[in-house]
């Protein structure tokens, strides 16, 4: 009778794991793990020297003159695994918090932030070399974005980690992790702001032309994507 107790009470905890954990995530969890142990493989060491350049502008400087076809790959690698890591930390968000846009979940859900994250990336991209061709500082605008794309690598890279732990623990472990994550997140971003008023002074933009960039380019978008969000909730 015991072990028949102990029979159901396991396959109970499995349930509640694959709803909460579904095969898909694991899945998901497993393959980016693979992709980013193939990228440190295939191309060295490729934390410290990305840490190194979210610190010293002189290493970023260095990196983005050399223009090599092998870093634009490792690059390259470095933000797709961004876009699907960060869609992941969304939707790592969303579950907790209960959110469901468009009545979307699980893999609907996780698809529909990897499509949004790449929008925001790519449309980013697509204005950056516009408004540098208009201006006829396309160089500057360029090197201004491997600046701030350095911490998205490193978003993708830190906060992979840390949402394993938050999808696979409970209790007060998983509330410590979710913490971690956030504290990481906001530390990173606070850098990413601090690198571009450093970008400006070490490259003469006018401060003034600096706040109406953030202005235009940095929060308003997120401004919009919070009105969007809040209206589809």
């Amino acid at each position: 009778m015991s072990i028949l107790l102990i029979a159901v009470e396991s396959l109970e905890w499995t349930e509640k794991v694959q709803v909460h954990q579904p095969a898909w995530l694991f899945i998901t969890l497993f393959v980016l793990l693979g992709f980013l142990a193939g990228i440190r493989i295939y191309y060295g060491s490729i934390l410290m020297p990305t840490l190194e350049s979210s610190v010293s502008f002189q290493v970023a400087a260095r990196i983005f003159k050399d223009n090599s076809g092998l870093q634009k790959q490792q690059d390259n690698s470095l933000y797709t695994f961004y876009i699907f890591s960060a869609g992941l930390i969304i939707y790592m968000a969303e579950i907790r918090s209960g959110l469901d846009p468009y009545g979307l979940s699980g893999g609907l859900l996780y698809l529909f932030n990897l499509a949004l994250v790449a929008a925001l990336f790519l449309g980013r991209l697509v204005i950056m070399n516009v408004a540098g061709f208009l201006f006829n500082k396309i160089g500057i605008f360029r090197e201004y974005l491997y600046n701030t794309f350095i911490f998205n690598k490193i978003i993708g890279i830190l906060l992979l980690p840390l949402s394993l732990f938050v999808f696979y623990t409970n209790g007060v472990l998983m509330e410590m992790f979710q913490w971690i994550a956030m504290a990481a997140l906001f530390l990173i971003l606070i850098l990413r702001l601090i690198r571009g008023f450093i970008f400006s002074f070490k490259r003469g933009v006018s401060i003034f032309y600096m706040f109406l960039y953030l202005c235009a380019l940095e929060m308003a978008p997120l401004i919009l994507l919070y009105r969007w969000l809040e209206g589809i909730l």
